[in-house]
């Protein structure tokens, strides 16, 4: 892919497999809980919690990626942090967060690569987060309609079938 780039979700993945909600791509990130430390904390905890599906990061996983990874500017949208990462920040955070969560049920082995992150996810049916895409970045408003309707089509017949 060429120009920058963003790794987006779908979000409510169990409510999109079972049809009561549209699919919509988003980013990774979320709200301030109890025991994080400032918005870099959370935005990492959330990263990582929908990335490999666990409920509990490790406080010194966090702080190895803090540690690690250099600060970027982070997008904020009321109270959403999103990290703001490189593709080789990336790859970097996808090391570390093996060495300190080595299972993840998304994955027969955590992904190291960007590749593997994306191709070989597996969503389970209570995963917040569904499939990964790269989506550019660029100015864009919607969705064209056409496409958006194949997509659905495409959902629809895949449901009749499962």
């Amino acid at each position: 892919m060429e120009g920058p780039a963003a790794l987006a979700g779908v979000q409510k993945h169990r409510l999109v497999a079972e049809g009561k909600l549209g699919a919509k791509l988003s980013g990774f990130g979320g709200r301030k809980e109890e025991g994080d430390i400032d918005w870099v904390h959370t935005a990492y905890r959330e990263t990582i919690e929908e990335l490999f599906d666990v409920e509990k990061v490790p406080f010194h996983l966090i702080h190895e990626l803090r540690a690690s990874i250099p600060y970027r500017e982070h997008i904020q949208s009321g109270s959403y942090f999103n990290l703001r990462l490189t593709f080789e920040d990336l790859k970097l955070l996808l090391k570390i967060t093996a060495k300190h969560i080595p299972i993840s049920s998304l994955y027969k082995k955590m992904p190291l690569t960007l590749n593997d992150l994306i191709l070989k996810r597996s969503p389970q049916a209570t995963s917040e987060i569904g499939a990964l895409a790269l989506v550019p970045v660029f100015q864009m408003s919607e969705i064209d309609s056409d496409f958006s309707g194949d997509l659905k089509g495409a959902a629809a017949t895949l449901r009749a079938t499962a």
